[in-house]
């Protein structure tokens, strides 16, 4: 039998329905989330709470809600390929005046549904290899499938969810109705100190859930360093620079060196490893074998869309290389850069154009990271979905149909959802209130730096040091990919993220029973305050005032919440 036919089926009509709602959802809340904060935890937990809680009423089994699950987190995956490319569009726009139009909505379209299903189609091979084989731990699908083992969906906790969520939106709402740009600390700012408070739920929350070594020791590490200690030193000695854009290009440069150094000390050693799967086909389905056909069809599409042909090879060849690096990278380590694969496919087709003494574009160049960011995130996270699946028995081949189905349904809707919030949130997009980092970063890749010996700085010792750290594997107290993202976001979202991870290292420690309900409390929090900023920015789009829309969206959060406690008190479920 077909390694991929062998399970318990879990694809159902109700299963695609449930999965394609909540890549809906997902993608519009991921995508306020992802712009607002600079971060995007995995949304496994929070899939496998909503799907088991809606499918458990028909009295369904695991391997189905294990579908529907799978499925709806391809809506977050699409969500960041797109968020953390195509907003540096626009702030080239508007920090470098570039005469620089936003590609076409369907264009987009067409390369987020091009890079996602190739993404879906590469991710097949390598799971045979990391997850049959290997057995790569993939630690959110493993967690994912335990909650589903341990029927941690429904009841109270389904409840715990929903409240949690709504109190979470109906603070976002009154905090943007009373006091929008929170407080600012200025009697700091005499000692070149700049930290306001900002109160966002979903900051807290996924502090929790990145846990204390990502948010405490190098997320607010960071920003301690960089906005307490080298900016005030900077505009006490009378630097005569923007001591703020310097802090922030020497933490792109910590990510970017942190992301590049990983690749050279742990993929390329294990080369072979990564990359045989991919030309494994030995009694490969249909629809394994068609990797290349689609291939031709991406290269096709990026081509229409505007990039030249010698790019549009480069990025479909790269394709294959990163989104097998970061199949393995997420196996093992839990983390996906998938802007930096589309970044290091970026500067080979600069690079190679250069020498041929052409220029490329900047817009063709967005797209094609646009488009490996979005192969790379989805061939690398899905397989936490085959993990999920590994464990409890599913069918891979209905992961893979659920997958592909809803790669195309996020891949349309992504780039729709993503225009919304950048009209509704024109003004405070790529401030402290809506850093958008990585959109930076790519754009900052793509057109340079104000300060490029500093971000060099950055890059070359984070560089050095995780290479150090693969080679000699060591385990480092801090994620200098998470410091560097620290050192350019601030302090104003690094405390938020120390809160959250401190709660996270109390539970760990005084109340481990307890992590399962802080991972759903952090989901209530993340999803209620991203989908009520979404719908919100979508109304406001459509022409009704702010005030009106906000006004309007308590009220209903208020009724919904009221509702959802008399609900829970009329049941009279008690936890199980």
């Amino acid at each position: 039998m077909i390694p991929e036919e062998k399970g318990e089926s879990g694809f159902t009509i109700r299963a695609l329905i449930i999965a394609i709602g909540l890549t809906l959802f997902l993608v519009s809340a991921s995508s306020y989330i992802a712009m607002r904060l600079g971060a995007l935890p995995w949304p496994i937990i929070f899939s496998v709470i909503v799907a088991g809680a809606l499918l458990k009423l028909f009295g369904t089994s695991v391997h189905e809600i294990n579908v529907a699950q799978a499925g709806g987190t391809i809506g977050g995956l699409m969500a960041s390929g797109v968020v953390f490319t195509i907003p540096g569009i626009l702030y080239l726009q508007r920090t470098e005046g570039l005469d620089l139009a936003m590609p076409s909505l369907w264009v987009l379209a067409l390369i987020c549904v091009a890079g996602g299903v190739l993404g879906v189609l590469l991710s097949i091979p390598v799971r045979r290899a990391f997850i049959d084989e290997e057995d790569l731990p993939y630690p959110s699908g493993a967690a994912g499938a335990e909650v589903l083992k341990a029927e941690f969906f429904g009841g109270r906790h389904a409840y715990l969810v929903a409240i949690v969520g709504l109190l979470a939106g109906i603070f976002a709402l009154s905090r943007d109705m009373w006091f929008p740009a929170g407080w600012a600390l200025t009697g700091l700012a005499a000692y070149g100190i700049y930290f306001s408070i900002y109160p966002m739920p979903m900051g807290i929350g996924i502090g929790y859930i990145l846990g204390p070594k990502a948010s405490v020791n190098s997320w607010f590490l960071g920003s301690i360093i960089g906005w307490v200690v080298i900016i005030p030193l900077l505009i006490r000695n009378g630097w005569g620079g923007d001591p703020v854009k310097l802090i922030q290009e020497l933490g792109m440069g910590f990510v970017l060196g942190a992301g590049i150094g990983f690749f050279i000390g742990y993929v390329l050693p294990k080369a072979k490893a990564i990359f045989l799967p991919l030309f494994s086909w030995k009694g490969a389905p249909w629809y394994m074998k068609s990797t290349p056909i689609i291939s031709v069809v991406a290269f096709v599409v990026l081509w229409i869309a505007g990039v030249p042909l010698i790019a549009a090879l480069l990025s479909v060849l790269g394709v294959w290389i990163m989104a097998t690096v970061a199949a393995r990278m997420t196996g093992e380590t839990n983390i996906d850069p998938l802007e930096q694969f589309g970044i290091i496919i970026g500067l080979l087709c600069l690079g190679v154009y250069a020498v041929m003494g052409r220029e490329l574009g900047y817009l063709p160049a967005f797209l094609l990271v646009c488009f490996v960011s979005v192969a790379a995130a989805l061939a690398g996270d899905i397989g936490h979905d085959y993990k999920s699946a590994h464990i409890l028995g599913t069918k891979p081949k209905d992961i893979i149909k659920v997958d592909f189905i809803c790669a195309i349904v996020a891949g349309i809707a992504a780039p729709f959802v993503l225009e919304i919030i950048m009209e509704g949130y024109s003004q405070a997009l790529f401030t402290q209130n809506m850093p958008a980092p990585q959109a930076i970063l790519v754009a900052g890749s793509i057109f340079g730096f104000k300060y490029p010996s500093v971000f060099l700085t950055g890059f070359g010792i984070a560089l050095v040091i995780e290479i150090i750290q693969r080679t000699m594997k060591k385990t480092f107290p801090v994620s200098l990919m998470a410091f560097g993202i620290g050192m350019f976001l601030g302090l104003t979202l690094g405390f938020l993220f120390f809160i959250g991870g401190l709660f996270r290292w109390f539970t760990d420690r005084r109340a481990p029973e307890k992590y399962e309900q802080g991972v759903l409390t952090a989901a209530g929090l993340m999803g209620g305050e991203g989908i009520s900023g979404f719908i919100t920015a979508a109304v406001f789009v459509m022409g009704v005032a702010m005030v009106t829309v906000q006004q309007t969206m308590l009220s209903v959060f208020v009724v919904l919440l009221l509702v959802t406690i008399g609900l829970y008190m009329w049941r009279g479920r008690n936890p199980r």
